[in-house]
């Protein structure tokens, strides 16, 4: 048998016969065939056409390969697909030919796959296949086989040997989530396993805690058990290490069993208490406030060690929490032994100083935190070397590149430019191992095909300008090759919905990659002179100097971009010395500069439904600036990730924030109902200069309300920056945030957090500012006591005096919500 028919079998897929004609084999016909095969493989992969025929290629491996060593790699490599609803998808076939083979090796090939076997994601059924066909009474206990086992219904194949696979499917992780998904395994397992063991396992799990899903699959396991209160009592300890760090859902369970055995009379109380002390260390207020209540039931019996227990809650976030431990322990104070009130008294000195006085307290004052002043970041050094700056351009391809900031971009394209003018044929040869370990640099479809990872922020453009000056660019000539890169680039961008600072930056950028080509300069001279993307007037003036005196002109947007960094006090006789016309075009420049108006508008976008009745317009707060965004909703959808270079931005303008700030704010309001972490943007924005209006206090105001935490990570940078430089206005930024409140465009629970933060860390004034301005229009939000809550820690520490609007009205209504209470609260501090 010639090694074309079973290619021509192979490619096409005629897998039955294939295996007749794989079976009918001689061992020396196979041995032959078999090394066809691999150079059938090799000639394939390389051809990069090695995604056809998978199953009739895993067939071809298991009818000829000669042992499990060589086999299993090749099983893992081509997988035959699988699908519930079809029978003909090859694993039958697969399994007839392999029990045609050598019997003696099949253990070793169990073993093997089954070590092979992914246990990230249940896809390989056909290998699930092989190793059950196999295995007989002797099942492996991988991780991949188990999940793929459970996951594929292995109790219709159960076999009794299997029955000692049960506590590793316990104990793997993922089995959690199957069990969730998959209620019949639940049943059958308390049907088939050890109920001692069963529980042991299933309790081990939720000790050790794990995703939302695989958590939701052992309590449902739990709850199959219908565990007894003597096995409760049994596994008291268990679920009591169940209550410090586990999921919520996980700790109301083991909260549920000890209460019930509490009630039964048969939890020992110092377990009691140290389950308490657990739970009033989490976060989620109404497991503290159930653990408070029932604690409370205890202060008859045991007053001292209540109180105690109790004033674990003194070091809590939440005043709410505080404040409801304090009238627990006030209740039964006058119960307590001298020793106790001594140490409850010193607790009391972390209360705030309203709740401290009820417990006839003092609290002790805390040194207020003050902000270091702000100082710019001078530019670093630039690049000294070619050495260096291939170091730097090898770092943008390594694996761990994160996004690309300005200070990286800048100053390597600062050094491309000076060393393409000063050695072209030297820098080429330099990135010559770039070019060949990454060819899509050069290529005509460059940014069409490039790998994900490369998309980020001002890659596109760097890649155009690091191509420029290779002299071997292929197919296309150097300069064909960077203007048709340049061109691709730019329609991309254009696609994109970004900015005009994008398409400001991309312009001059691909100005660069064209001009280091066909019209090279010895030096940018817009390079900045501090990180925040200023450029000292008196540089400026020195570098075009020089290049009047070495008689060669900047490139036109380099000098444009030189312009927009200088000083907002920079004057057109600060370059009266000039006389080449980058001089006159920066005096006429600097003499008609002017600061657009900007203002806060309500866009409306109507929502589109496939099916029945559409949903009602969504209204958004944007900002326009006139002249320059009349129509900011236009970027709605905010950008496609890479095309925007949004680290960039705020260098590329460095004196116009207002105007960056217009242009981030879709972006920032479309960060709310997203994770993506579009970089520190914010404390870029904070660290430049220029006016402060609507624009940039709403985009502060988004950032607050960002749904990822480093993105209000981010925000709250922002505003000790602000702080720091003397330049942040609570009272204009709590006008915008009440404004959004008002509107529900900002969830309390990310905003009061980035508050408290930015308070405790020196910016208390400015935080009380936006409070008491922004509270007004919030009275109505269903989370606003938190804010009060927050406010109330501020004016007791401030003492500012003075009242807010509504807050009378509020604190005189009837009740003891938490509104109510915290509204009290903040009328006796500014009292």
């Amino acid at each position: 048998m010639s090694f074309d028919r079973i290619q021509a079998l192979i490619e096409s897929d005629q897998l039955l016969a294939l295996g007749e004609v794989l079976k009918g084999l001689t061992a020396e016909e196979r041995k032959e065939r078999a090394a066809d095969l691999v150079a059938y493989d090799k000639k394939r992969r390389a051809s990069g056409w090695n995604w056809e025929h998978h199953a009739a290629l895993q067939i071809a491996g298991i009818g000829l390969l000669p042992n499990a060593s060589t086999l299993t790699p090749w099983l893992v490599r081509y997988q035959i697909w699988w699908h519930p609803m079809s029978q003909e998808n090859g694993i039958a076939e697969a399994l007839d030919v392999l029990r045609h083979r050598d019997p003696a090796w099949l253990p070793d090939l169990v073993t093997r796959v089954a070590a092979k076997i992914p246990a990230r994601e249940p896809s390989r059924h056909d290998l699930m296949r092989i190793v059950l066909e196999f295995c007989g009474d002797t099942p492996p206990d991988t991780d991949g086989f188990l999940l793929h086992f459970l996951d594929f219904g292995g109790y219709t194949n159960w076999r009794p040997s299997f029955d000692a696979l049960i506590p590793r499917m316990l104990e793997v992780v993922g089995s959690g989530a199957i069990f969730a998904n998959t209620p019949q395994w639940q049943q059958f397992l308390c049907e088939r396993a050890d109920r001692r063991m069963l529980l042991d396992g299933c309790l081990a799990r939720l000790q050790q805690g794990g995703s939302a899903s695989e958590m939701e699959g052992f309590l449902a396991l739990h709850r199959t058990l219908d565990v007894t209160l003597d096995e409760t009592a049994e596994h008291a300890r268990d679920y009591v290490a169940m209550l410090p760090d586990s999921r919520s859902t996980v700790a109301t369970l083991a909260q549920d069993r000890l209460k019930s055995l509490d009630e039964a009379g048969r939890l020992d109380f110092d377990l009691f208490a140290d389950a308490s002390r657990w739970v009033f260390g989490r976060t989620e207020k109404k497991l503290i406030r159930t653990q408070l209540t029932w604690l409370g039931k205890h202060a008859k019996s045991t007053p001292d060690e209540v109180v105690l227990t109790a004033a674990e809650l003194f070091a809590h976030e939440s005043d709410d929490l505080r404040g409801q431990a304090v009238k627990l322990i006030a209740k039964h104070q006058a119960k307590i032994g001298d020793t106790t009130r001594t140490e409850l008294l010193s607790l009391a000195e972390q209360l705030p100083p309203d709740l401290a006085a009820q417990l006839g307290a003092e609290t002790v004052a805390e040194e207020a935190v003050e902000l270091a002043p702000f100082t710019p970041s001078p530019w670093p050094d630039p690049i000294a070397t070619l050495d260096e700056l291939t170091g730097e351009v090898h770092g943008l391809f390594g694996r761990n590149a994160g996004q690309v900031d300005l200070v990286s971009a800048e100053r390597i394209i600062e050094a491309v430019v000076r060393f393409a003018w000063q050695d072209k044929e030297a820098i080429a040869r330099a990135f010559a191992p770039i070019f060949e370990k990454h060819p899509w640099v050069l290529n005509r479809g460059a940014y069409e095909t490039y790998p994900d990872h490369a998309r980020r922020d001002c890659w596109s453009v760097l890649v155009s300008i690091i191509g420029a000056v290779s002299e071997t660019a292929a197919p296309l000539g150097p300069i064909e090759s960077v203007l048709e890169a340049a061109r691709t680039w730019m329609k991309q961008l254009r696609r994109a919905e970004v900015g005009s600072v994008s398409l400001q930056l991309a312009k001059r950028l691909n100005e660069i990659a064209k001009g280091i080509v066909d019209s090279p300069r010895p030096a940018l001279v817009s390079t900045p002179t501090v990180t925040s993307g200023l450029l000292d007037a008196a540089t400026l003036l020195e570098r075009l100097a020089k290049a009047e005196a070495e008689n060669w002109e900047p490139w036109p947007r380099d000098l444009r971009q030189a312009y927009h960094r200088l000083p907002r006090d920079t004057r057109p006789e600060d370059f009266a010395p000039l006389t080449s016309n980058a001089g006159k075009l920066l005096r006429e420049w600097l003499g008609d500069s002017s600061d657009p108006a900007s203002e806060l508008v309500e866009r409306t976008r109507k929502q589109h439904h496939a099916y029945g009745t559409p949903p009602p317009p969504e209204k958004r707060l944007l900002a326009t600036l006139t002249p320059g965004l009349p129509d900011p909703e236009r970027y709605w959808f905010s950008y496609n990730g890479w095309g925007a270079m949004l680290l960039c931005w705020p260098a590329v303008l460095p004196a116009q924030r207002e105007v960056v700030a217009a242009f981030l704010v879709p972006i920032l309001a479309n960060g709310r109902e997203s994770k993506v972490d579009d970089g520190p943007v914010l404390p870029a924005l904070a660290e430049a200069d220029g006016p402060i209006g609507a624009a940039t206090h709403l985009a502060l105001a988004y950032g607050l309300g960002a749904e990822g935490t480093v993105g209000r990570a981010h925000a709250v940078d922002a505003l000790l920056i602000l702080a720091a430089r003397d330049q942040l206005d609570g009272r204009a930024l709590g006008e915008v945030v009440g404004l959004l409140l008002e509107r529900g465009d900002l969830a309390l629970n990310r905003v009061v957090p980035c508050l408290r933060d930015a308070a405790r860390s020196g910016a208390a004034a400015q935080m009380w500012d936006l409070l008491s301005t922004a509270l007004p229009k919030a009275w109505s939000h269903n989370r606003v006591a938190d804010l009060v809550e927050l406010a109330v820690e501020l004016a007791q520490r401030l003492k500012p005096g003075g009242t807010v609007g509504g807050l009378a009205e509020v604190a005189a209504r009837k009740g003891s919500s938490k509104t109510v209470v915290q509204t009290r609260r903040l009328v006796n501090a500014l009292a």
